[in-house]
């Protein structure tokens, strides 16, 4: 059970993809985090999501805030994309 684990146990990745047009008129992206088993590789734990985009500006503000606090500005944090790049990176990302 993931929940029992130390996070430091896991390799930790997350994507934004698969930009959807929701019925009340905004856009939404696909959150996915997946966790993987250092020990076990075989043992891989998925979350999705599906976030507005101005709730992932929101979130990249609080990750800043905080990247800001703990390098005390060592190194810089990546800046958010205006919301007409954001949306097609992400299209680029999800067409194959």
């Amino acid at each position: 059970d993931m929940s029992r684990k130390p996070i430091e146990e896991y390799h930790q990745f997350f994507s934004v993809s698969d930009p959807r047009n929701h019925e009340k008129g905004h856009t939404e992206y696909k959150v996915t985090a997946r966790f993987v088993s250092k020990r076990h590789p075989d043992d891989v734990k998925e979350v999705v999501v599906w976030k507005r985009f101005s709730e992932l500006k929101k979130l990249h503000g609080e990750l800043a805030y905080t990247h800001r606090n703990l390098f005390r500005r060592q190194e810089e944090f990546p800046a958010f994309p205006p919301a007409q790049v954001f949306g097609v990176l992400c299209k680029s990302f999800t067409q194959t």
